[in-house]
C-alpha cells in the first residue's frame, strides 16, 4: 500500500524545515563520488518521489519505504531470500508462550546512530501510544492498521520482554516484522521534542544513518559502522529524485546514477543492450489496484462497481504494457499466503455481456465517472488508464481522466472518483494486505473515508482471533467474495512489478517488497 494522507502536526516543509535548522540540510546536490578512501562504492539512486518523512508508523509510501529499512530495524524480520520465512534481528531468539504471547531476547551490544545503548525501554516506548499513534496521539498513523492487536510489552529484564496481545493471535510474530513495527530511539525521540523535529532527523539501529534531506532533491545516507548485522557494504547512499522515468533512464545510462527505480518494460531493451548494465525485479508481493469512492452518487452502485472490473480485459492489459511479466491474482490475495491463499477462488473475470447487465440494472444513465490520475507515479500509469478508460466505453461507461498533481488532490473530498493505488502484504495473510486497506482503521475507510462495509468488518475482527487454519480460510472466502463482487471498494489491475535497471557491478538484490534492502542482510551481499 502506498500512504499518502498527510499527518496532523508533521508537515514535509516541516519536517526539511527542522533539518536545515539542525544543520542537517545539505547546501545543494551532492556530487555522485563512486568511492570511498577504501574503494567501497557510493551507491546513487534515482527514484521517483521524495518520502513525505521517512519515520515508519507515518507512512507506507513507496518512497518512505525505500529509505526507512536502511535507518531502521525490526525486532523480528522477513527472510526475502527464503520464501518470506521469519529470521531473528533484533530480538536473536523468540518463543511463543500462550495464543496472545510472544517472549523474545533482545541482542546486547547494539547501538542506535546517535550511540545510545538499544533496551527494552527503546521497544516500550516504539509500541507505546506515544509513538504508535502518531502525532498527538491521533490515532492517523499506518501502524495501527496490523498492530492495533498489540496490549502491551512486559519488560523481563534490559534484554527480556514478553509482548501481549489484546486476544489470540495466530499472526504476532508476523506483526513484529511488518511495516509500522520498527524500532525507534526514545532517548533521541525525547530529546527531539517534536514530531517536526524528530522526523527531520530520526534515529535507528540500521545499517545507515541520515545525514541529509532536501526537499524534492536528495536525501543522503552514511553507513553506521557499529552496525549489529555487520558492515554495511556500500561507503553511503545518496537517493537522487528524479520524477520522470526518461530523467531517470538517462541517469542511468550516462552513469549518473547505479540504480533507477521503476522502470518501465518498454525500456528494457534499451538497458540490456548495455554489457554493464541489467534489468532486475520482478513481481512483488503487491497488488495495484482502483479504488473507488463507494460513498458518491453514481459509484454508490455495487452492480457498477463490479461491472468496472468485468469490463477490463487484463490479459490484453497485461501483455500490452507488462510484457507479460507480472500475473493476474484471483481477488485480493496472493499465493505466498500459504494456508490462508484460497486458491479455488474464482479468478478476474473479463466479461463485457455481464458488464453491460449489470450497468443496466445499475440504474446508470451515462452520467460521467471521474478518474483522478497522477502523471505516471506508477509505471505505466498514464498508459494503463487510457487502455482502461476505451475497455470502460465498449461497455457504455463514460470514464473521465482528470489530471492530478499529487495524492493529497487525488483524495481530497468529496472523491466521488475511481484513483489508483497499490497493495503491499506486509506479512502474508488477508489480514496483512486486504484487511489493513479495507478494514475500518484501513486505508479507504479510515484514512479517506470512501467505503465501508459492516459484515466484512465483522468478518475481520473474528479472523484476528482465530487460530484454526480451516476455520480461517472459511472467513478469508466470505471476506473475498465481499470485496470482488458484493460490494467491490476497488477493482484490482494485477499484481505490481518492481523493475529496477542496474549497474552489474553494484552488488545488491530486489526484494519481494517495494522495500530496498542495502545492508549486510541483502541476498547480493550475503553471496559476495
Amino acid at each position: 500500500m502506498v500512504q499518502r494522507v498527510r499527518q496532523p502536526g508533521v508537515t514535509r516543509r516541516g519536517a526539511i524545515s527542522g533539518a536545515a535548522a539542525a544543520g542537517l540540510i545539505a547546501a545543494g546536490p551532492v556530487p555522485a563520488v563512486r568511492a570511498d578512501a577504501g574503494g567501497k562504492r557510493r551507491l546513487v539512486v534515482g527514484m521517483s518521489g521524495f518520502p513525505p518523512a521517512v519515520e515508519p508508523v507515518l507512512f507506507n509510501h513507496t518512497a518512505t519505504r525505500r529509505v526507512v529499512p536502511q535507518l531502521f530495524d525490526t525486532l523480528v524480520a522477513f527472510d526475502h531470500a527464503r520464501g518470506m520465512a521469519l529470521r531473528s534481528a533484533l530480538a536473536e531468539r523468540w518463543e511463543r508462550t500462550g495464543p496472545r504471547t510472544v517472549r523474545l531476547w533482545l541482542r546486547k551490544g547494539v547501538t542506535f546512530h546517535d550511540g545510545s545503548p538499544f533496551t527494552a525501554d527503546d521497544v516500550v516506548f516504539s509500541f507505546s501510544p506515544e509513538h504508535l499513534l502518531g502525532p498527538g496521539m491521533s490515532g492517523r498513523s499506518i501502524a495501527m492498521q496490523t498492530l492495533d492487536r498489540l496490549d502491551r510489552v512486559e519488560t523481563i529484564d534490559a534484554h527480556e520482554i514478553a509482548i501481549h496481545a489484546k486476544g489470540d493471535d495466530a499472526l504476532l510474530e508476523q506483526r513484529l516484522a511488518a511495516w509500522g513495527s520498527e524500532i525507534v530511539g526514545k532517548r533521541a525521540f525525547e530529546t527531539a521534542g517534536s514530531w517536526d523535529k524528530w522526523t527531520a532527523a530520526p534515529v535507528g539501529t540500521g545499517p545507515y544513518r541520515l545525514v541529509s534531506q532536501k526537499l524534492d532533491v536528495d536525501l543522503v545516507l552514511a553507513p553506521h559502522q557499529a552496525y549489529w548485522g555487520g558492515t554495511p557494504p556500500f561507503a553511503g547512499i545518496e537517493y537522487r529524485i528524479l520524477p520522470e522515468p526518461a530523467t531517470r533512464l538517462n541517469a542511468l545510462l550516462t552513469g549518473a546514477i547505479d540504480i533507477a527505480t521503476d522502470v518501465a518494460p518498454d525500456r528494457f531493451a534499451e538497458i540490456e543492450q548495455r554489457p554493464e548494465l541489467e534489468v532486475a525485479g520482478g513481481a512483488v508481493q503487491n497488488i495495484r489496484y482502483l479504488a473507488i469512492d463507494q460513498s458518491g452518487p453514481v459509484l454508490k452502485s455495487a452492480r457498477l462497481r463490479r461491472a468496472l472490473s468485468l469490463a477490463l480485459d487484463r490479459k490484453t492489459f497485461v501483455e500490452a504494457l507488462w510484457a507479460n511479466r507480472v500475473p493476474v491474482p484471483n481477488g485480493f490475495q496472493l499465493p505466498s499466503f500459504g494456508a490462508g491463499y484460497i486458491e479455488d477462488f474464482p479468478a478476474l473475470a473479463y466479461d463485457s455481456d455481464l458488464a453491460r447487465k449489470l450497468i443496466a440494472e445499475s440504474g446508470y444513465k451515462g452520467e460521467t465517472i471521474v478518474y483522478r490520475l497522477l502523471n505516471n507515479y506508477y509505471t505505466n500509469q498514464v498508459s494503463g488508464a487510457q487502455a482502461m478508460v476505451e475497455m470502460w466505453r465498449a461497455v457504455g461507461l463514460d470514464v473521465r481522466l482528470q489530471m492530478m498533481e499529487n495524492f493529497s488532490q487525488v483524495q481530497r473530498k468529496p472523491v466521488n472518483a475511481l484513483y489508483d493505488s497499490s497493495s503491499t502484504a506486509i506479512f502474508p495473510d488477508h489480514l496483512g494486505q486486504a484487511w489493513r486497506e479495507f478494514g475500518p482503521k484501513g486505508t479507504l475507510p479510515m484514512q479517506v473515508g470512501i467505503w465501508q462495509n459492516q459484515e466484512y468488518f465483522g468478518l475481520g475482527d473474528r479472523l484476528q482471533g482465530t487460530l484454526d487454519p480451516a476455520e480461517r480460510r472459511i472467513l478469508v472466502r466470505r471476506m473475498l467474495e465481499i470485496i470482488d463482487r458484493e460490494d467491490p471498494p476497488c477493482v484490482v489491475l494485477h499484481a505490481s512489478g518492481q523493475f529496477y535497471g542496474k549497474r552489474k557491478d553494484v552488488p545488491w538484490s530486489p526484494g519481494q517488497t517495494l522495500d530496498l534492502d542495502f545492508g549486510p542482510f541483502n541476498r547480493a551481499a550475503v553471496q559476495r
